[in-house]
């Protein structure tokens, strides 16, 4: 939740942080996207490490770090010291977050995980509409430093608790070997893909920025050429290829990209409607937003009763709810869109009908698609990893999680205001986004056909 509640808060205090430290609109870029950018591309780092020096270390060495490096972006006096501590606290956030799905995992089995996940997933969706209201209420009545304040009596708290309670875990004595060449030449290729996806609409896809995602595939050939050769010599490889021969690994890959792309999607569209175009006040725009959660809320004690019988069939039903929740958005803004305009701030917005409560059933349904989703995914796409390929999986879906929002917020942003740019309003904008993202999510649903489905109380030979 810190982690997540950290990311999103950010998008709100950015702009203050930005008058405060008197950054330029490159630093200002740097201030919104390093965090993301180190955390995407270390995700399989932390994970692989978890599995060679124990998870449970793991994550205090990453909880200790993503401590420290708040305490530097709360009292950074320039943007570069911000810059810096902030592209630091990416490290050690993924240096942390892959080492909770796999706890989970070890600790609890392949009966029980599924329980535990249900239960895990819903904080994710949580902490995502709680950040945006705690960073507009911190700003509001306090500053933007203690966006970051927060996170250290709460990191503290968490380090005590972790030394207590969590396990240690079993050290095999044929634990893995760190793949020195194999970890830089797959972050190397991450960071060429995940930099211009990223900055790509700011540069107006310039040729460096098709150049590097051209550059990213070409190491990624190199690192998967590394991989096999290292497995001919019965080496220890970067990521475990073991995977990529499971089906349920492989198929699982896929959906969550285009399922969490979908979401973010989702995640940009709102916001820059309601508080560019139409003026709501980010707290306005937060707790309006609460809906999505209170929907994953509802939908968590359902979802696991209805995948007793078929956990496949409920992620799927969540699936195909939230692409019901974004068509009902597409529907609702084209329905309350006006044409009229009115002076504000920061340039001219737009007079609308929307309100809290004609986006409520949307969001509402959303958010219970994401909640029959959460319940299950991980299960389903960890239910044939082996224990020794534990860090490479939940790293790998950390980072796809990641990719499919980095893809998706450089894709949805470039159709709205290219939209807006060639002359459509906000709510038609809008709305073909919405549309999109409806159409993304049942693409999301076909390929969702390749997970197994595996009854909660199998031991791991389910059937697919």
């Amino acid at each position: 939740m810190m982690d997540l509640l950290d990311a999103t808060a950010m998008n709100v205090a950015a702009p203050a942080i930005r008058n405060d430290l008197g950054a330029s609109d490159a630093q200002f870029q740097w201030i919104s996207i390093g965090y993301l950018l180190t955390f995407a591309v270390l995700l399989l780092a932390g994970g692989r490490l978890g599995d060679i020096v124990g998870r449970r270390r793991m994550f205090l060495i990453g909880l200790a770090g993503f401590t420290l490096t708040s305490a530097a972006c709360a009292v950074a006096q320039t943007p570069v010291q911000l810059i810096v501590a902030r592209l630091l606290q990416g490290g050690a956030a993924a240096m942390m977050i892959p080492q909770c799905v796999s706890m989970i995992r070890e600790s609890f089995g392949q009966e029980h995980s599924a329980k535990a996940f249900a239960i895990f997933g819903p904080f994710m969706s949580l902490s995502s509409a709680a950040g945006p209201i705690l960073g507009g209420a911190l700003i509001t009545y306090a500053s933007w430093r203690w966006v970051f304040i927060i996170n250290i009596p709460a990191c503290l708290i968490v380090y005590l608790v972790a030394l207590r309670t969590l396990p240690a875990g079993h050290r095999p004595d044929n634990r893995p070997k760190l793949d020195g060449i194999g970890m830089i030449l797959c972050s190397v290729a991450v960071g060429l893909f995940v930099y211009p996806v990223i900055q790509g609409r700011e540069h107006q896809w310039a040729w460096w920025t098709q150049a590097m995602m051209i550059s990213s595939v070409l190491v990624l050939a190199l690192f998967a050429l590394h991989a096999r050769t290292r497995h001919r010599r019965r080496l220890d490889a970067f990521i475990e290829t073991s995977l990529f021969r499971k089906r349920s690994f492989t198929g699982g890959a896929v959906v969550v990209f285009l399922f969490f792309g979908a979401c973010s999607g989702a995640f940009i569209i709102y916001p820059v409607l309601v508080q560019l175009y139409v003026g709501w006040s980010p707290i306005r725009s937060g707790l309006t937003g609460t809906w999505w959660p209170v929907g994953t809320i509802a939908a968590m004690g359902i979802g696991q009763l209805l995948a007793r019988r078929s956990p496949r069939l409920v992620l799927q039903a969540g699936i195909l709810a939230q692409a019901v929740g974004m068509g009902l958005a597409a529907v609702t803004v084209a329905s309350n869109a006006r044409t009229t305009t009115r002076q504000g701030p920061d340039g001219l917005l737009f007079d609308t009908g929307l309100t809290s409560f004609n986006l409520a059933p949307a969001l509402l349904i959303a958010g219970v698609g994401t909640g029959l989703f959460f319940g299950q995914f991980l299960n389903l796409v960890l239910s044939r990893v082996d224990d020794r390929e534990l860090g490479s999986a939940t790293g790998a879906v950390n980072a796809l999680q990641q990719l499919g929002g980095a893809v998706a917020a450089a894709i949805f942003s470039t159709v709205i205001f290219d939209q807006i740019g060639r002359g459509a309003s906000p709510f038609a904008a809008s709305e073909l986004a919405y549309w999109l993202c409806a159409a993304l999510l049942v693409v999301t649903w076909v390929s969702s056909f390749a997970l197994p489905n595996i009854p909660p109380t199998a031991t791991g030979k389910g059937t697919d």
